[in-house]
């Protein structure tokens, strides 16, 4: 190998080019042992020269440059590699910043947050919440990993509508899950904006003393039986360090984000529906929000007594449930509104569900007769109901 000579400028930045023969471990030892880089910074650099052939550290001072230099040549000569390093004027325009390197998949951009540490010392912890939940817990995302080293969205080339994993993310291949800009869906809350739900996001972060990564995926569970509709599920991952700190972090996470769930905020008090078409239209089995306009008791249309009736044992009876309890009676009524069709069984519905106050209404239709179980548990997470 013909031996290069170092010309050093004033002030100059060293040019790393190869070819690719390199070994990626040798080009990441050199960083870090010769030029004292972070090893995420390292391993951004080496990835910066298989991608784009070369890449560059500086600005040094010219004895600086120098020394850099003829140590980093000792190393390469002596392993016999194809490296190649070669010095230009630092100039105006500065060597991009390694932690600003793009990526094209989700394995490249987990390799190099973790870089110095063994894949073998991560572990990761995860939770499933149901899909009609998702804007409670988007909510509680963005307040837990407000301030991410980085984050992508990101999109599977395989079956767009399967959960994907941290070890998915890692996985080698020809078809790896690529980065890409996030995908959002707006769901209906019933307030003036929609709340921006992530498709599938990837967070890489760091606490006081570790990194750590997080995965959102929002999928679709397999049919189970002929007749049922997929039902919709959000799977959160959190891979951290192994050891007590790290998993500490996963369960504090989990513990927030289970709390945001029991706390229910976005729907309760709201009149709600699950969506059960079983054709998927971006809200398969999400909850609908109804904006119905407040009716009048003026404007229901039935004999005094029986409207006395109905105001007694339903809007007063919600009124009284308090002091029932302390009586040690029964908090649960139901009512029968029985009639031909256009006779105003609708409309007494709605009367009722808009006069309810800081009461959760659940409409279900006789065809969902199928999702009750579900009804049933939407309505004891939003009690009162």
């Amino acid at each position: 190998m013909d031996e290069q000579v170092c010309t050093v400028p004033e002030s100059a930045r060293l040019v790393f080019q190869d070819a690719g023969e390199t070994p990626r471990g040798f080009v990441v030892d050199l960083f870090r042992e010769v030029f004292g880089r972070h090893q995420r910074d390292a391993y951004a650099l080496s990835m910066l020269i298989e991608r784009q052939d070369k890449a560059a550290c500086g600005p040094f001072p010219p004895s600086v440059a120098k020394a850099l230099f003829d140590a980093a040549q000792e190393r390469i000569r002596a392993k016999g590699h194809t490296l190649q390093i070669t010095s230009e004027p630092a100039g105006e325009t500065e060597a991009p910043d390694p932690s600003e390197i793009q990526f094209e998949c989700a394995r490249d951009a987990v390799a190099w947050h973790f870089a110095d540490i063994p894949p073998n010392s991560l572990v990761t912890m995860l939770r499933q919440f149901p899909g009609h939940m998702r804007a409670d817990i988007q909510i509680a995302i963005d307040k837990l990993f407000a301030s991410p080293v980085r984050f992508f969205g990101l999109l599977q080339q395989r079956w767009t509508l399967e959960k994907l994993s941290f070890a998915e993310l890692r996985r080698a291949g020809d078809d790896p899950v690529l980065v890409a800009s996030p995908q959002y869906h707006e769901i209906d809350i019933g307030e003036a904006m929609p709340v921006k739900c992530l498709h599938n996001g990837l967070w890489l972060s760091e606490a006081n003393e570790f990194r750590y990564a997080v995965v959102l995926s929002y999928y679709r569970e397999p049919i189970q039986q002929c007749g049922t509709s997929p039902e919709e599920m959000m799977l959160i991952e959190v891979a951290v360090p192994a050891g007590g700190a790290g998993e500490s972090f996963a369960q504090h996470c989990f513990v927030e984000l289970e709390r945001a769930v029991q706390s229910a905020g976005s729907y309760r008090g709201k009149i709600l529906s699950l969506e059960s078409d079983p054709n998927y239209s971006g809200r398969s089995r999400g909850v609908t929000v109804h904006r119905w306009p407040r009716v009048d008791r003026a404007d229901v249309i039935l004999p005094e007594k029986a409207l006395k009736l109905l105001d007694g044992n339903v809007l007063s009876f919600v009124g009284m449930r308090d002091a029932l309890r302390q009586l040690g009676q029964s908090t649960r009524k139901g009512i029968l509104l029985y009639g031909p069709p256009g006779t105003g069984k609708t409309h007494t519905i709605r009367y009722l569900a808009t006069n309810l106050a800081d009461q959760t209404t659940l409409i279900m239709a006789a065809g969902e007769v199928g999702a009750l179980g579900e009804y049933m548990n939407l309505a004891r997470l939003l009690q009162p109901a």
